[in-house]
């Protein structure tokens, strides 16, 4: 291959690395983290046991901390409960006491998403609705604007109801939701009374594991009432 054609490949391959988002060079996230969630990073050191004495050094999001001097049971890193939002980056190393021992190279980057708190909304059309009107009623759950959620993750809803403010134990009753749970529409003919829909919405992140997951939701409601519609009347005539 001659010079000039290895030149001009070159210049191919830049211009479609310019040409590819952003988010195709983000690393995968190990764990997702929500509200006031947190874990500990574990370190192990290939072929070597940290021993007393030792130097732990971590680098978080590029910047090594100080030091620590392991004291048998101290390698861990806790991550904090008050991580800011975004994408947060982890590495770690050993220097050995012994200083006949070199240090070890820094490990692959831990990368840990924290998550927006999440909040939602519930709209429908409108707020009283006659019982022939209701097959045309659609909820719709969504998450506040203000929040931008990272590539791969995404909110998923489940809904429940009331009626005259008790349970109703099967939604499917009173209408169906979408495939992606975003609406719900009701069913024509539900019978009159004061309902209060409810959607809770949580992150959805696939494989990775999101911590706490039972604990990152929003819930958001919407009222109505079905009001009953008098019957077409029909007219006797009287002498």
């Amino acid at each position: 291959m001659t010079k000039k054609s290895t030149k001009r490949n070159l210049r191919i391959f830049v211009f479609l690395m310019f040409l590819l988002p952003i988010s195709a060079f983000a690393q995968t996230p190990n764990v997702y983290l929500c509200g006031t969630g947190t874990v500990k990073l574990n370190p192990t050191f290939t072929g070597y046991a940290p021993v007393t004495g030792d130097k732990i050094v971590w680098t978080v999001d590029g910047v090594a901390e100080a030091a620590v001097v392991y004291n048998g049971s101290n390698a861990f890193y806790q991550i904090a409960a008050g991580l800011a939002a975004g994408t947060h980056t982890y590495s770690v190393q050993v220097q050995p006491a012994d200083a006949n021992l070199c240090p070890s190279d820094a490990s692959d980057n831990t990368v840990v998403e924290k998550l927006p708190t999440p909040l939602i909304a519930v709209s429908a059309p409108g707020s009283i609705y006659c019982t022939d009107q209701t097959a045309s009623t659609v909820f719709t759950a969504s998450k506040d604007a203000s929040i931008t959620l990272p590539t791969g993750v995404t909110m998923a809803y489940t809904w429940s109801a009331t009626l005259a403010g008790t349970a109703v134990a099967d939604i499917t009753t009173l209408g169906a939701a979408s495939a992606s749970g975003d609406t719900f529409t009701l069913k024509a003919g539900v019978a009159a009374g004061a309902y209060n829909f409810t959607a809770v919405g949580s992150y959805a992140t696939g494989a990775v594991p999101i911590v706490p997951a039972t604990t990152c939701t929003a819930t958001a409601s919407k009222a109505i009432t079905v009001t009953l519609k008098p019957g077409k009347a029909t007219i006797a005539v009287a002498p």
